[in-house]
């Protein structure tokens, strides 16, 4: 497995405006958000080293709300912003999502399409000491080449939802994504069936997420299941919000895959603990306590198929 303390995490950063049952537009809740900043953030409150690079922040009224989120919001605390553009011109993306009373979200999103990428050369530097690197897919070619430019460079890689992307799975150590993904990408109609075709399109280590069903993991024509944090073992059992969950999952990978000589088992407990527990607060980021995740996450079963 991986053996790196560094966690360069690229991709989607982007305005959240979330609006719970009865809310409106006028009074949404705003959070810094997008894939990359959520999987981000729970790596800093851990303690992780980690820096955001991705998405640019132009200078709209939305690129300057969110810059000021970024400087003053809890969770961007402890973040290297360094690598994170801000550029005059740039559209910056924003996502509204709305959630029902079971916490279930509906999305929906403007400026993403016209998203600006990071400067590659900018990002270069940082990968000489192979820091793990991981990718989620829409900043489109940019994305693949900034994973191809770290896997040159020797870095494990860990992607997320690049089912559909055959250079970024031929390059990835571990590629996650979830089965709704798996299903809109050609890659099979079962978890089963789209885990074994990640696995040969050169993963080492593939994983296709199931909500609160858990998930399915495939390695050296190895199969697992493992479980979700049963609801007897929640602080709260209520579902808040599910948003951000598979972001979060992805950052409990990299927490573990970012320590020495991890069990299989123990990063799949310690990934699906902090995905569930994310649902308990409101918001695409969190910062669970890693005490608590750690505590609860001998909880959740793990079978070999």
């Amino acid at each position: 497995m991986i053996n790196r303390r560094r966690v360069i995490v690229y991709g989607t950063v982007c305005l959240d405006r979330f609006l719970l049952p009865g809310q409106g537009d006028d009074n949404a809740t705003e959070f810094p958000g997008g894939e990359a900043f959520n999987t981000a953030t729970a790596l800093a409150g851990w303690g992780v080293n980690v820096t955001l690079t991705g998405t640019a922040v132009g200078d709209d009224a939305e690129g300057l709300r969110l810059r000021e989120l970024l400087q003053s919001h809890p969770l961007a605390q402890g973040l290297d912003l360094s690598l994170l553009p801000h550029v005059s011109g740039a559209v910056t993306p924003v996502c509204t999502v709305r959630v029902d009373a079971n916490g279930e979200r509906f999305m929906s999103g403007r400026g993403f399409a016209e998203a600006t990428p990071p400067n590659l050369e900018t990002i270069l530097p940082t990968l000489v000491d192979r820091p793990l690197f991981t990718v989620d897919p829409n900043l489109g070619k940019a994305a693949i080449e900034a994973t191809l430019a770290a896997a040159t460079a020797g870095c494990p890689i860990v992607s997320m939802d690049c089912a559909a992307i055959p250079e970024i799975l031929a390059a990835s150590q571990v590629a996650v994504t979830s089965h709704e993904w798996i299903s809109r990408s050609a890659c099979g109609t079962s978890a089963e069936d789209g885990a074994r075709r990640i696995a040969r399109s050169g993963a080492g280590l593939s994983i296709v997420t199931e909500g609160i069903a858990g998930g399915i993991c495939f390695r050296s024509d190895e199969m697992f299941r493992y479980g979700a944090l049963p609801v007897s073992a929640f602080p709260e059992p209520k579902i808040v919000d599910t948003t951000g969950a598979g972001d979060i999952f992805r950052a409990g990978l990299c927490y573990m895959l970012a320590r020495p000589l991890p069990q299989l088992a123990r990063v799949l407990r310690f990934a699906s603990t902090a995905a569930a527990l994310h649902c308990t607060v409101f918001g695409g980021g969190s910062r669970i306590p890693l005490g608590v995740v750690k505590k609860l996450a001998p909880e959740v079963r793990v079978t070999r198929l």
